[in-house]
């Protein structure tokens, strides 16, 4: 909504460039000199490239901005609403010139002035910037937005809920929808065109409501159809098979900007998102009623924590583009562009506003107010988004889990009873024990022997080699080649990357010595897994790959008095590999030492608990209790998890600190310049209750509990009684008009405010908007009720008094053709070779000759389908309510060239001639039929015949030929209008 033109941001370059941040400074008195170098050099340019967007006639016709005024001297020099514009006799303080060199910002946006002007623009300002503009600086007053007036455009008005108008006309229309537009046409002198024949009519449904052709059986039996409900039978089949929610996904995920990719320059990829794709198409086919959709969406994760439909609803708020390459500088600002995504995709999606024009002042052309703004985005200050771990089954967990608690609790029992009755007794006689003086252990050098190799990693990890069994530094292996050999050079403290072997293991011994028996902690670090011995007995084991650090792994050793044994393998995968080792100090802790400072009498029960605590991993007795009970845990039942990409509170996000989840007013949306902390709102031109928002934001009970805001934003978004659930409902219907006519009752599907445009029939509007409501916000019986008017059914072609008075045809007095979408072409062209594989849900794929529907391809955003790409599918970087449908010739080139068409082609000839035993007649018959869901005119088929003949005859003595001519044949029908056109 913002028009760029010269210096259009000077306004708010301060807000980035600091140092640029003075105060106004009183210009010289002019010279004649300077008065003459501003007349010719610098007016000029100020009249024809700022006037524009920064003058007072500017600010009459609504365009001002950044409060900047270029039109006289004072103004220049007062600046805009964040500092001056000009330092008179500074150049480099002065927010004009680092505009116009474009060092910030790109004044003009379009063409850079001339390196000449830019020098005249510095001289002036050295000379002191001269202007004999005089005059005083006009007060700019902010015109506050009258919320009772916006109240009164039509959007925002109540649904209108007066019966349908009486037509003349008794015999056309067959439901109430037809009484809206038969009224018009009469109005205007109209006369609707008569009903399409059931061969178009079936084909027209299938497409609208599946985006598949309908098989030849299905033709022939419709149109053969004696009963006067066959056309309502068909609606109802189709909106009952899962193909319908395939379809009208898609247009539901053009509006969610749905991706699994983040976008930007790495693209990463996101490969739990398509449960959003998956939760919508699910959603449809359940015909779930549209408030409950809506409301999922936004706060899915707070309604049905557990649920998955729920959860995978949220992916809406998650669907945006993420840069994950971000410095810390860059965070605060791109949360506030996350954030700002997400409300203006709500709003444009579901109430058909552009909330995201008042990012940086009010709305210049909607009662939506800056502060409206900033509250209903700090409804989502919390939202992140990460992949959910989602229990698929969690009764199966929650019954296998009770049986483990109970073979489980022997163990924890026998160690709690140990911890009761054993370990004190034990604690005590290593008291009397310990040495006075801390003895630090004595650690021989390392030995090492390998590698073992084995077919692969995991059996490297897992295969049992001599050195597992018994340690003799005396013996060798692979005849001799492999044996223990010491390595004094070796330092504790130091990774050391010299172990060899791709796939295999290593082994390192060492021995530990202590006169008594007691604890050192080690800290272990590998590349890739480890396995870790002490005295023949496991103390650690991970299998895990990366490269080898210090601190990796920490473990406890309980060393008895005397000779230790340490035996440490590391597994590698490839490349170098290497370990870490280092014995912590032996010292207890210092909260420890102070514990045992104390006399045994002297201690208090929470000392003596502590001091058990610390003591019972170096105890044989207790670590054995324990290292059984932790052995037990490995049967421990594992959940069923599944990623679900979504939105979570407190999730994932640009994290910059304390105010990573709070929002602020914003000065010109700038993150630097905050005016004060956002609570959260709503929409006041769409509150009509005398407590606003507190009745959604709090509960009924006089303690007024908090709901979460999302949830109470969507209590506020479908709420008709109080809230936007009125907008809510015209907007979706609009759409489904949009859907099924090629074009929207409001033409501007995404924009119900003062620059969209106004609805060609706002009765029929309501009263859809009102039959959704009654009808539970179901959508299908919104379906059913316009695809049985009159309307909808009426034949696409012309008639006199309509081409008179609506050569537009804005009163729908005939169904225009439509151009299927991209995602529709390329299943009719996968449907009708035979080669459509049903399959539903689940991950997708990026390769184009994938035989699943398009729904189902993996939509990277930096790598797109080309064959949907060339038929205008979106980028899928914004919210796109209303596709653009282009005819350009390298769509025409790709049908007639492309390996991917004409191997569908080859296919559609083998589906329809599997042998030679057809003759050609009945060949183009079925193809016709297959393809067209007609029978071909007698012309068409000549023509026909006598183009699979000349081909044949093209190819000459090719024993394939009459297969290769057959499948140009299949491939010419691809190129037809009536191919990729629904009438």
């Amino acid at each position: 909504m913002i028009r760029f033109c010269l210096l259009s941001l000077l306004g708010i370059i301060t807000l980035f460039q600091p140092v640029f941040a003075v105060e106004a400074t009183k210009p010289a008195e002019p010279s004649r000199e300077g008065i003459q170098f501003f007349e010719s050099k610098i007016r000029p340019v100020l009249v024809n490239e700022c006037y524009e967007c920064h003058s007072l006639d500017a600010k009459k016709n609504n365009k001002l901005e950044g409060e900047l005024l270029l039109d006289s001297g004072p103004a220049m020099l007062k600046g805009g609403d964040t500092g001056a514009t000009i330092v008179p006799g500074d150049p480099q303080k002065s927010l004009l010139m680092a505009a116009i060199r474009h060092e910030s910002f790109e004044m003009p946006p379009k063409n850079k002035l001339s390196d000449q002007v830019i020098s005249d623009f510095e001289k002036w300002i050295q000379m002191g910037a001269p202007d004999p503009r005089d005059g005083k600086v006009p007060e700019l007053k902010a015109e506050k937005i009258d919320i009772e007036k916006g109240r009164q455009f039509w959007s925002f008005q109540p649904l209108n809920q007066s019966p349908p108008p009486v037509s003349q006309n008794k015999t056309w229309g067959t439901n109430p929808l037809d009484q809206y537009i038969l009224a018009k046409q009469e109005a205007a002198g109209i006369t609707p065109n008569e009903m399409a024949s059931r061969e178009t009519l079936i084909r027209r449904v299938f497409f609208d409501l599946w985006g598949l052709p309908p098989e030849p059986a299905d033709v022939e039996s419709f149109v053969n159809d004696p009963d006067p409900e066959a056309y309502s039978k068909l609606v109802d089949r189709l909106l009952a098979g899962p193909h319908y929610g395939e379809r009208w996904a898609r247009h539901w995920l053009d509006l969610a900007r749905f991706a699994e990719s983040n976008g930007y320059a790495f693209d990463r990829d996101r490969p739990a998102a398509y449960h959003f794709r998956d939760f919508v198409i699910k959603a449809l086919n359940e015909d779930m009623p549209y408030d409950q959709f809506i409301r999922l969406q936004i706060a899915g994760d707070q309604l049905g924590p557990t649920d998955y439909m729920s959860q995978a609803a949220t992916g809406f708020l998650a669907a945006g583009p993420f840069t994950s390459q971000q410095t810390q500088k860059e965070r605060e600002r791109s949360r506030y562009e996350q954030l700002d995504d997400i409300i203006h995709t709500v709003g444009t999606t579901t109430l058909g506003l552009t909330f995201g024009c008042a990012r940086c002042h009010d709305h210049k052309f909607d009662p939506i107010s800056s502060h409206d703004y900033y509250r209903m985005v700090a409804t989502f200050t919390e939202t992140g988004f990460q992949d959910y771990q989602h229990d698929l089954h969690p009764e199966k967990y929650q019954k296998e889990k009770a049986a483990f608690d109970i073979t489980h609790k022997p163990f924890i029992d026998a160690r709690l009873k140990y911890e009761k009755e054993s370990l004190p007794v034990q604690l005590t006689a290593w008291l009397e024990k310990r040495p006075v003086e801390t003895i630090q252990p004595t650690l021989s050098d390392w030995h090492v022997i390998g590698p073992f190799s084995a077919a692969n990693f995991d059996q490297a990890f897992s295969k049992k080699n001599e050195p597992e069994k018994k340690v003799d530094l005396s013996q060798t292996f692979a005849e001799g080649k492999l044996k223990w050999t010491p390595q004094p050079e070796w330092k504790d403290g130091v990774v050391h990357n010299t172990l060899t072997g791709n796939n295999s293991a290593n082994y390192l011994f060492r021995t530990i010595e202590v006169p008594t028996a007691g604890p050192l902690d080690i800290s272990l670090g590998r590349d890739d897994a480890i396995q870790v011995w002490l005295n023949g007995k496991s103390v650690l084991s991970k299998k895990v790959m990366g490269g080898a650090a210090a601190d990796q792994d920490q473990v406890k050793l309980a060393l008895k008095a005397g000779k230790n044994e340490l035996l440490v393998k590391i597994v590698n995968a490839a490349g170098a590999s290497g370990f870490y080792f280092k014995a912590k100090e032996t010292t207890p802790p210092e909260n420890i030492q102070k514990i045992l400072a104390l006399p045994a009498v002297e201690r208090n029960e929470k000392q003596q608990q502590e001091l058990l605590k610390w003591f019972a991993p170096y105890d044989e007795g207790w670590a054995e209790l324990n290292d059984a009970e932790q052995e037990n845990m490995q049967k421990h039942p594992k959940r069923d998890l599944m990623p679900v990409f979504a939105a979570r509170k407190g999730g994932a996000t640009y994290n910059f600190g304390p105010d990573t989840r709070k929002v602020y007013y914003l000065v010109r949306g700038n993150s630097n310049r905050k005016d004060g902390l956002a609570e959260p709102g709503f929409l006041q031109v769409l509150m009509t209750g005398d407590a606003q928002e507190k009745q959604w934001l709090f509960t009924d009970s006089q303690k007024e509990k908090p709901v979460h805001p999302r949830i109470a934003f969507a209590d506020w978004l479908t709420d008709t009684s109080h809230g936007a659930g009125h907008l809510l409902a015209r907007v979706m219907v609009n759409r489904m008009w949009h859907h099924h006519f090629g074009r929207g009752i409001v033409e501007t599907p995404s924009d119900f405010g003062t620059q969209g445009f106004r609805p060609t029939h706002p009765a029929l509007l309501d009263y859809l908007a009102t039959q959704l409501i009654e009808n539970n916000w179901n959508l299908k019986p919104i379906h059913k009720l316009i695809m049985q008017s009159s309307v909808y059914r009426e034949s696409g072609a012309s008639n006199a008094s309509g081409m008179e008075h609506d050569p537009e045809n804005h009163l729908w007095w005939r169904r225009p053709a439509l151009r299927m979408d991209a995602e529709v072409i390329r299943d009719h062209l996968l449907a009708v070779s035979g080669t459509l594989d049903p399959k539903m849900f689940g991950p997708g794929t990026l390769k184009q000759e994938d035989k699943r529907r398009s729904i189902y391809l993996t939509v990277k955003r930096d790598k797109l389908i080309p064959i949907l790409q060339l038929f205008d599918a979106p980028d899928a970087i914004q919210s796109i309510g209303k596709r653009n449908v282009t005819t350009v010739p390298p769509q025409a080139l790709a049908m007639m060239n492309s390996p991917f068409i004409r191997k569908l082609a080859e296919e559609f000839a083998k589906r329809v001639r599997p042998d030679d035993q057809k003759k050609l007649e009945q060949l183009v018959d079925e193809v016709y039929a297959i393809a067209l869901s007609r029978k071909p005119r007698p012309e068409e088929q000549q023509k026909m015949l006598e183009f699979i003949h000349y081909q044949t005859e093209s190819y000459g003595e090719n024993p394939q030929a009459s297969a290769l001519a057959m499948a140009d044949f299949c491939q010419l029908i691809f190129c037809m209008n009536e191919f990729i056109f629904v009438d």
